[in-house]
């Protein structure tokens, strides 16, 4: 007689719905002896701040967040969770729990040696498709992994990422794929696609009828839409990388997104890139933005990295933006050490004036022990054509502290004063827990 695991038993088999269902069952059927490996991390933090109401008079608000991201591993077979919820701590503000889900997937990897599949809420991240769906993904790798193959589908999922039911799948769902093979050595070539709808919800409005009489009708809008289709390729040797991908919106039949880029690192010290990138605005099919015609955007840029020593790297970047009647540069210089990074950042023309120096400081003690944070920057910008140049100052002060490797303590105090707020200070605090057991709850 075969005894089939607790899990399985107590779940009648009419009630195991979907493929989802399949794979929880055959989690606990697989690798018994092995035991269930578990890996999570809980995450308590709180976010303090000053609101005022009106001119002179405010109150003091703090925030909780608790999150909880936990791994379970048994053979080929994975449990992944990342839930956060948060509130606010006074009592007397009448606001409910905000709960979300970042993702909850069963995944069965290696099947036949070939395959991975993964079911239920997750993030995906194929070429010019990504975010997150509540559906299923299927990825094979046939040829020696010399060529994979990456399908995704199901519902879209809440922008808030809350839990709960996001209208009808026949207007809220995405599918896509791509297709990467590396059978050229050092060539890298890619294929993908994506198709996104969204519905709107619905409202009451009055219009005209046939005698041009006053009614009051309910409007259903069209479903927001997006397809898109992309080409990608690289190719690196000898510290020489080129890079270049095309984007194209098949609703709007239009270009939506060009670059070609370049990386030398084959020098001792020296590192030298070049980028070009062709940008159409990102407007979703039936949105009330379609029915314009936004200008493109072209952007040049190009940097150079040099490491003064093994522990010091300068680099500076300059980058020249044309618009469709005007231009706008941008440029950036710094240094970055392993304890301490300088920055120097500006901006002029379309894009508006801004300048910025900021310092950023970390430096551990005690093998790690105590690591205090230290930042602060001072930024100098222009809101009109009026000519009047306003000012900003930000700091912030921290520690973060591990007494043992599995448990830290973060506290930070942020601190802004600019035209709207002459002292504006926040404190953040941040509890880390890790953890890692081996269990064997089906034997």
């Amino acid at each position: 007689m075969i005894h089939l695991p607790v899990a399985c038993r107590i779940v009648p088999a009419a009630s195991l719905r979907g493929l989802s269902g399949l794979l929880l069952c055959a989690f606990a059927l697989s690798s018994l002896a092995v035991g269930q490996l578990v890996n999570g991390r809980f995450i308590t933090s709180v976010y303090t701040w000053e609101k005022f109401d009106t001119v002179n008079v405010s109150k003091k608000l703090a925030r909780g967040f608790q999150s909880a991201l936990v791994d379970i591993t048994q053979g080929d077979f994975s449990l992944h969770t990342h839930f956060q919820a948060a509130s606010m701590l006074q009592r007397h503000l009448p606001e409910d729990p905000d709960y979300r889900m970042y993702y909850l997937y069963v995944r069965w990897k290696n099947i036949s040696d070939l395959v991975d599949l993964s079911v239920g809420r997750m993030p995906y991240f194929a070429g010019v498709g990504n975010g997150t769906i509540d559906g299923a993904m299927v990825t094979a790798r046939p040829l020696e992994n010399k060529i994979r193959f990456t399908a995704y589908g199901g519902a879209n999922v809440p922008l808030d990422l809350a839990i709960e039911n996001w209208g009808p799948f026949k207007n809220n769902f995405t599918l896509g794929g791509q297709i990467i093979t590396t059978a050229v050595e050092n060539l890298r070539l890619g294929l993908s696609y994506t198709n996104k709808q969204r519905s709107r919800p619905g409202y009451w409005a009055q219009r005209p009828d046939s005698l041009f009489n006053s009614v009051l009708r309910f409007i259903e809008p069209e479903p927001l839409k997006e397809q898109l289709l992309s080409g990608d390729a690289s190719y690196n040797v000898s510290g020489l990388t080129l890079y270049g991908r095309y984007d194209y919106d098949l609703n709007n039949n239009k270009t939506q997104r060009g670059q070609f880029g370049i990386r030398y690192y084959g020098l001792e010290k020296f590192g030298i890139s070049v980028d070009y990138i062709h940008r159409a605005p990102r407007v979703l099919y039936n949105s009330f933005f379609a029915v314009f015609n936004p200008a493109n955007v072209n952007e040049m840029e190009a940097g150079v990295d040099y490491v003064a020593v093994p522990s010091v790297r300068v680099f500076v970047r300059g980058a020249y933006v044309e618009y469709v009647d005007d231009k706008s540069l941008r440029y950036t210089i710094g240094l970055a050490h392993d304890f301490v990074s300088v920055s120097y950042r500006g901006s002029s023309g379309y894009a508006g004036e801004l300048n910025s120096a900021s310092l950023q400081a970390a430096y551990p003690f005690f093998d790690y022990l105590i690591v205090p944070t230290a930042g602060l920057s001072y930024f100098s910008y222009k809101l009109d054509d009026s000519g009047k140049t306003e000012d900003a100052i930000a700091g912030t002060l921290g520690t973060t502290v591990r007494p043992i490797k599995t448990l830290s303590f973060d506290l930070q105090g942020q601190w802004i004063a600019n035209k709207l707020y002459k002292n504006d200070f926040r404190l953040f605090a941040k509890l880390n827990y890790w953890f890692t057991q081996r269990l064997n709850i089906f034997e």
